[in-house]
């Protein structure tokens, strides 16, 4: 293979043979196979005319968008297909993956829902992310969200079109056992969405699986057992007819539990968020004790997912999920002894005449778990947090310095011009904010106090209204101040409102990092 299929973005043609599908497969669980004929057929009278869109991956190539057209290629037996070669993330290949399809010929709404339980995992169950990646309306996430709560009967028969959308959404809430025997109802019964409604609303749920304290349902007249004059609960017959008020105690004890469960974590998402495929459970026995005390523990990805649907499931919780399969997988690979194979040539002085012993491999792993570089999604919220204490620190130690402030200065004014010409060689050739600050730092004060008197001046006729990020430039700076190490590490306390943005894995990873493990 040429090295330019690499580098090209440009349409080239590629192999057939040499172009996989992604890891995660195409978000398309159905097509429609009128139009897929009439695309073969368009294929065999003029070949492929829009190119695939594939990216690099190893010594081959995986196919992004364009599963029909590569598939049609197939089975018509051509050899080659006109390719679009990028690099991409895997977050990218599915999101270009979703947009084509949509725009092509719209996904059926459960193909729209998998690609939106695909979403999350890179996303980490940010919905307004995804909805804003799409191009959506929040509703619209939550809605397929919900849809998913469905079992696969359920969702198939929305795909046939034997039942509707609506009848999904309120079946969604129930168990899976209870899904299963209503769909059989509502396609031999034919049911409206309208009549299951009112018999949604008439249904009961049995009081021993609520998850909420049930102290004020002994008396309640919806409690079958109250009406029978059975005030104990222990009756497993003790039904709740108020499905409405069931619904909104339980909601109240799953925000509780959730609450209870972000501390820890972080991030708790719904079990139907995450595909299984998508997550993985994670401890030190799988990746290794450094890598999760110091890496996983503090990871963003390590979430927490929690079944919200009524039943004997309702909050069952599945902990340590990552839900980055591939950081996950690389994770493992690292974990497992490297083989160590005896150089066959080393002993040949020793053995003289004697027939040389074959090579044997060893299980000995040639890196300590702490020489492997530990993997890590921080918080955004944590990594914002201790930039802002940064950049303080930074401002406090240099603001007092005259050299500073005018490096500052400069910076600004010139930042501003067009066209202006520095008189100094070391900052002729300068250009960005931060770059200039550094420059101007290194210059002789009086030196500089020239540079702002010309730059001054050409400023009356010109200007340039750039963006800037101060917080960076700030922290970066930090080396100009003397002993700024350890007045940023004083200037960072636990405070509670410091350690609120940690989990508790991040602060358990965090002292690890510091020894304290060691002398406590």
């Amino acid at each position: 293979m040429e090295q330019t299929h690499h580098l090209s973005t440009n349409n080239t043609k590629l192999p057939i043979s040499m172009i996989d599908a992604l890891p995660f497969g195409n978000t398309r669980r159905t097509r429609d196979e009128s139009k897929y004929s009439e695309l073969k057929a368009s294929i065999l009278k003029r070949g492929v005319i829009q190119p695939v869109l594939v990216r690099p991956a190893a010594d081959r190539f995986e196919i992004v968008a364009g599963y029909g057209r590569l598939t049609a290629s197939r089975e018509l037996g051509l050899s080659d297909i006109p390719v679009l070669i990028k690099p991409l993330s895997d977050a990218e290949a599915l999101e270009h993956q979703m947009e084509e399809n949509l725009n092509r010929e719209s996904l059926s709404l459960i193909d729209e829902c998998k690609a939106v339980q695909q979403l999350s995992a890179f996303y980490n169950g940010d919905r307004q992310a995804i909805a804003d990646r799409m191009a959506w309306t929040l509703k619209k996430v939550n809605e397929r969200v919900e849809v998913l709560k469905c079992c696969e009967e359920v969702l198939d028969a929305v795909t046939t079109g034997s039942i509707t959308v609506g009848h999904a959404l309120l079946l969604a809430p129930f168990s899976v056992k209870l899904q299963q025997g209503t769909l059989k109802k509502i396609i031999t019964e034919k049911w409206t969405v309208s009549y299951l409604r009112q018999r949604a609303s008439k249904g009961q749920q049995y009081l021993n699986l609520a998850k909420f304290d049930t102290t004020e349902c002994n008396t309640c007249p919806h409690n079958s057992a109250a009406q029978s004059g059975l005030f104990g609960l222990d009756d497993h017959k003790a039904a709740c007819s108020n499905l409405s008020c069931f619904k909104d105690k339980t909601n109240l004890w799953l925000e509780a539990r959730k609450e209870e469960l972000s501390e820890k974590y972080g991030t708790v998402l719904l079990v139907q968020q995450i595909n299984e495929t998508d997550r993985n459970t994670v401890d030190a026995q799988v990746v290794g004790e450094n890598q999760f005390t110091t890496g996983c523990q503090a990871c963003q990805k390590r979430v927490v997912l929690i079944d919200d649907r009524l039943g004997r499931t309702l909050g069952t919780t599945f902990e340590n999920q990552c839900i980055d399969a591939i950081c996950f997988n690389k994770c493992v690979a690292s974990n497992e002894p490297e083989l160590e194979v005896n150089n066959i040539y080393d002993d040949v002085a020793d053995v003289a005449d004697e027939t040389m012993p074959q090579s044997k491999p060893t299980n000995k792993s040639k890196k300590t778990a702490t020489d492997k570089p530990v993997s890590c999604v921080v918080p955004k919220k944590v990594i914002e947090t201790n930039k802002a204490i940064l950049r303080e620190t930074s401002a406090s130690l240099l603001m007092p310095q005259e050299h500073f402030q005018l490096a500052m200065s400069y910076a600004a004014l010139k930042r501003l011009c067009t066209g202006y010409k520095s008189i100094n060689n070391e900052l002729s050739s300068v250009t960005g904010f931060d770059a200039t600050i550094k420059a101007a730092l290194r210059v002789n004060v009086d030196k500089l106090k020239v540079e702002i008197f010309n730059v001054t001046k050409h400023l009356a006729t010109k200007q340039d209204d750039q963006s800037i990020n101060m917080t960076d430039i700030m922290i970066s700076n930090l080396d100009f101040a003397e002993d700024y190490r350890n007045v940023a590490v004083n200037k960072w306390m636990p405070t509670k409102e410091v350690l609120s943005d940690y989990t508790i894995g991040s602060l358990s990873a965090l002292c690890v990092k510091a020894g304290f493990d060691k002398v406590m």
